[in-house]
């Protein structure tokens, strides 16, 4: 029993980090509207630590659209 332990403890371990793992999240931002002289599109990228799930729900929680004065943004994120 003494030797069969340390397994199983390894093996634990091993499993239970072997689920969470670091995962980038990249968001596009898009302008559109009338007014000239609207910023190109910008790309921005973060790090999530997490299930792979849990991860994707949280990055994609980060889209939104905004429109104000004639002037949408659109940011939509999705894991890379």
């Amino acid at each position: 029993m003494r030797k069969l332990l340390p397994l199983i403890l390894i093996a634990f371990v091993v499993t239970l980090s072997s689920c969470t793992k670091e995962y980038i999240c990249q968001c596009v931002v898009k302008y559109s509207g009338n007014p000239p002289a609207l910023p190109d599109s910008t790309v921005f990228e973060f790090a999530i630590k997490d299930k792979k799930k849990e991860a994707a729900k949280k990055c994609e929680a980060n889209s939104t659209t905004l429109t104000q004065d004639n002037i949408t943004m659109d940011e939509k994120c999705q894991l890379y």
